[in-house]
């Protein structure tokens, strides 16, 4: 008997807090267990069930923090690339051209895009002051999370880096 088989059979109608407490046993039970790369897959995987596949602060700075860019000089600039306010903010003046996508996705969108594409703007558009920059980014992150045909649907950033 598989444990889903075990809870279904013996779980049903026993109410909400057994449920929790076969939970807390099962949660005790993976998190002494298993490796750490197969646990934050299963806590991923849980969580996009339960959240619709949208980010939240912890897993979007957790999924920042692994960005980074290497500039022409060969020196690394690691993400955020921007404080998370100015982000938020950036966020509630775009998020009607992106209403599928919350703030956090976006907050991993753009830093995500930048830390692909700094240098290449750079290279295109050497003249550029930072508030231009800074603008083709946000204009660039809204047209990559607004893209129909992407194979997540609208969990489009949750679904890139967590597939």
């Amino acid at each position: 008997m598989t444990l889903y088989d075990l809870f279904k059979k013996y779980g049903d109608g026993k109410g909400e807090t057994m449920m929790w407490k076969t939970v807390s046993v099962v949660s005790q039970s993976v998190e002494s267990g298993m490796p750490p790369e197969e646990r934050d897959r299963l806590k991923k995987k849980i969580y996009a069930m339960l959240s619709g596949g949208h980010y939240e602060k912890e897993f979007a700075m957790e999924t920042v923090d692994g960005m980074y860019y290497i500039d022409k000089a060969g020196n690394e600039h690691r993400a955020p690339f921007w404080d998370t306010d100015t982000i938020l903010n950036i966020y509630e003046d775009v998020k009607n051209k992106i209403p599928n996508y919350n703030c956090w996705d976006f907050y991993v969108a753009l830093n995500m895009v930048a830390s692909d594409n700094w240098c290449l703007l750079n290279k295109w558009f050497p003249e550029m002051d930072d508030e231009e920059r800074d603008a083709k980014m946000v204009e660039m992150t809204v047209n990559w999370l607004d893209d129909p045909d992407n194979p997540f649907g609208n969990e489009k950033a949750w679904g890139y880096f967590n597939h």
